[in-house]
C-alpha cells in the first residue's frame, strides 16, 4: 500500500472518531485500535509510548473536568457535568494516537520521504515535511556523541534524577548549537545544487502507486468532507 493511502486511512479514522459521541461505537473503535497495536507483533513495543501519554492525560482530564480540582482549590460546588465530554475526548485521542502508531510501524521513514518527493507536491513543501524526518537520525547520533563527551568530562549524566536534571543544559546547548550550524550548511548545500530550479524531482525507486489507490484516496477525502458536513448540520 502506498504511504499516502495508509495516511489517508489514518485521517479518515481520526476524523470519524472526532465526530462520534460517547457511545458503544467510540468504545469499540478506540479499544479495537489499541488492541490491534498489542496483537501486531511488530508494533507491540509501541504500547508503552501510548500508555505513558494516555495515563497522565487521563489523570489531568479527570482533575480538570471532574470538578474536583476546582473544588479543592476554590471550594466551589462540585460540578461533574463535563465528565462525559472528558471521557469522550480521551477515547478519541486514544484511537487517534494508537492508529498513528500503527501507521508509523507500517510505513517506514524512507518510504514516506520517497513518496513525498515522488508526489505532485511542490518540492519546497515536500522538503519542509521531510526535513525533520531526515534530521532525526543525525540528531540521535549527535546526542550520543555529546553524551559520551560530557561523560568523559565528568558531567553526571548517568547519576540520579536531580544530577541528570542539573546536567541537562550541558547536553541541550551543544545539541542546539550543532543543529543550527548544520541547518546553515544544509541551506548552502541546497543552494549550490540548484534547489527548486527544477519543479519535478526524480526519485529512485519511488513507492508503487496505482490508479485504484489514487481513486481510493480521493474517495476517503470526499467521505471525510461528507462526515464533517453531516456533523455540522446535525
Amino acid at each position: 500500500m502506498h504511504p499516502f493511502t495508509s495516511l489517508a486511512l489514518w485521517f479518515w479514522l481520526s476524523a470519524s472518531v472526532i465526530y462520534l459521541p460517547l457511545d458503544l461505537p467510540l468504545l469499540l473503535i478506540s479499544g479495537g485500535v489499541f488492541i490491534s497495536v498489542l496483537i501486531w507483533t511488530a508494533s507491540r513495543w509501541r504500547w508503552r509510548f501510548i500508555a505513558w501519554l494516555m495515563i497522565p492525560m487521563a489523570i489531568g482530564l479527570w482533575l480538570v473536568h471532574s470538578g474536583w480540582l476546582a473544588h479543592w482549590i476554590t471550594n466551589a460546588p462540585l460540578d461533574t457535568s463535563n465528565q462525559h465530554a472528558a471521557i469522550a475526548l480521551w477515547l478519541r485521542l486514544l484511537a487517534i494516537i494508537s492508529a498513528a502508531q500503527l501507521w508509523l510501524q507500517y510505513t517506514t521513514t524512507e518510504q514516506f520521504i520517497k513518496a513525498l518527493f515522488a508526489s505532485r507536491l511542490p518540492v519546497s513543501f515536500s522538503y519542509l515535511l521531510a526535513g525533520p524526518l531526515l534530521l532525526v537520525e543525525q540528531l540521535n547520533q549527535q546526542l550520543q556523541n555529546i553524551k559520551e563527551a560530557q561523560l568523559a568530562r565528568g558531567v553526571p549524566l548517568d547519576g540520579n534524577f536531580y544530577q541528570r536534571l542539573s546536567a541537562l543544559p550541558a547536553v541541550l546547548f551543544p545539541l542546539i548549537s550543532h543543529t543550527l550550524s548544520d541547518l546553515a550548511i544544509r541551506g548552502a548545500a541546497l543552494d549550490m545544487r540548484g534547489f527548486r530550479i527544477i519543479a519535478k524531482r526524480t526519485t529512485l525507486s519511488p513507492p508503487t502507486d496505482s490508479s485504484l489507490q489514487v481513486v481510493l484516496r480521493y474517495a476517503i477525502l470526499l467521505i471525510i468532507l461528507i462526515e464533517g458536513g453531516i456533523w455540522l448540520w446535525w
